[in-house]
């Protein structure tokens, strides 16, 4: 009996045109569960992270490993700990009050927390460029990430800020 791979996977309904999603979850799955190291894994992070970058550009939304889905988004454990590690969660505490007076001088008379969201996202892409902010792009640097996949994260725990509730973090299992 001869069998060939393609005959067997079109006996299981998978053609060669759809082949490439099983190719990258087999690849996926092997990094992550048969050769588990931590330096490795966080190399992984970073591609991703870089890769939701690139889509973000070409117009996909692609925030799920930075930011979880719901209402209202919210930054991941892994967002939340680009957060702390670049540094931004302390400018996020000591400018507060600054930060707040900012983004409330750029909404709406009748904002919602949506446009509060929206704000708060911008605000920090906008600071970027200021000094307080150098130490989030040495670490996006040195970390092969972008930086305003950071701030966007951050501008979470702004609104969270501005709103006057506790700064949330998503479990993502």
């Amino acid at each position: 009996m001869n069998l060939d791979i393609l005959s067997l996977l079109q006996y299981f309904g998978i053609t060669a045109d759809k082949i490439t999603p099983f190719v990258i979850f087999g690849v996926i799955f092997w990094l992550l569960f048969l050769r588990p190291s931590k330096g490795k894994l966080g190399k992984i992070s970073s591609a991703i992270t870089e890769i939701q970058t690139i889509l973000r550009t070409l117009g996909h939304d692609t925030r799920h490993l930075v930011e979880a889905p719901g209402s209202p988004l919210q930054p991941t454990e892994y967002g939340a700990k680009l957060i702390k590690e670049s540094g931004l969660e302390r400018i996020l505490n000591d400018k507060k009050q600054a930060l707040i007076e900012e983004l409330n001088k750029l909404l709406p008379d009748e904002h919602t927390p949506y446009d509060v969201q929206e704000g708060a996202r911008k605000l920090m892409i906008s600071k970027k460029d200021d000094s307080d902010f150098k130490g989030v792009k040495d670490y996006a640097y040195k970390n092969g990430l972008d930086a305003d996949v950071i701030l966007q994260a951050g501008g979470l725990w702004l609104r969270d800020d501005f709103l006057g509730e506790e700064r949330k973090v998503k479990k993502i299992n």
